[in-house]
């Protein structure tokens, strides 16, 4: 299965209008938030033109530059896990995204910061969402905007300024993959335990993550590669 996954768009349609060969040929798309640069409504779905036409196999979530008018515009698609549970079937099995969008507090000067107990409660809500067990063939992937801390993907000048709450997340689900953005210098592929943490890096300058996950009886198999446009 082909995965697509990308970031921080911040209003630049023409970064992402280049990736249509990639969108087109990938089977789960999905998308970390900050797609405009402090936009509304009308920004919004600018940037979702190219993103529509696939969303029976794309999730996403908003980020900490994306206003209210915005995120609304974004859940007017259907194409929001923030705070949600979606799952794709596949020949191979079912994939189930959970999701929480925005930034962790810092200034409260962007429009979508959020306090730790706001990003821990969108994921406990989305989980609230799947009726029952998760069967075998199910594999969780969580999705947000702000990293998890203690991870390649926080990074930022040697420090480490993930989200507390999302690592307990992260450890207490070990969802197979964990895709975020939001720190553009943390652009990563690690594994957190039996977690890969990817930050694609933002998209606007360039940067993307194209990989492959191929799922068994009990666990998966994830090749993930950072590329450039």
């Amino acid at each position: 299965m082909k995965l697509l996954c990308i970031s921080d768009l911040h209003g630049d349609l023409a970064a992402l209008e280049k990736l249509s060969g990639e969108l087109a040929d990938s089977d789960l798309i999905l998308c970390a938030g900050d797609f405009t640069d402090f936009g509304g409504k009308a920004d919004m779905q600018r940037m979702l033109g190219p993103l529509v036409p696939r969303r029976s196999s794309l999730a996403a979530v908003a980020g900490n530059c994306d206003r209210a008018e915005a995120r609304k515009a974004l859940e007017a698609e259907d194409l929001s896990v923030d705070g949600r549970a979606r799952t794709f079937d596949f020949p191979a099995g079912a994939m189930t995204v959970i999701g929480a969008g925005g930034g962790l507090f810092r200034t409260g000067l962007t429009p979508y910061e959020r306090r730790e107990g706001e990003l821990i409660g969108a994921f406990e809500s989305a989980m609230h969402e799947l009726e029952g067990p998760r069967p075998p063939s199910a594999f969780l992937i969580a999705l947000s905007h702000q990293p998890p801390l203690d991870c390649g993907a926080d990074l930022r000048h040697g420090s480490h300024v993930g989200s507390r709450g999302l690592r307990n997340i992260l450890d207490s689900l070990r969802p197979v993959l964990w895709v975020c953005g939001h720190i553009h210098e943390g652009r990563s592929v690690s594994r957190v335990d039996e977690t890969l943490v990817v930050n694609p890096g933002s998209l606007r300058e360039g940067f993307y993550a194209r990989g492959r996950l191929e799922p068994g009886n009990s666990a998966a198999s994830i090749q993930m590669e950072l590329k450039n446009l």
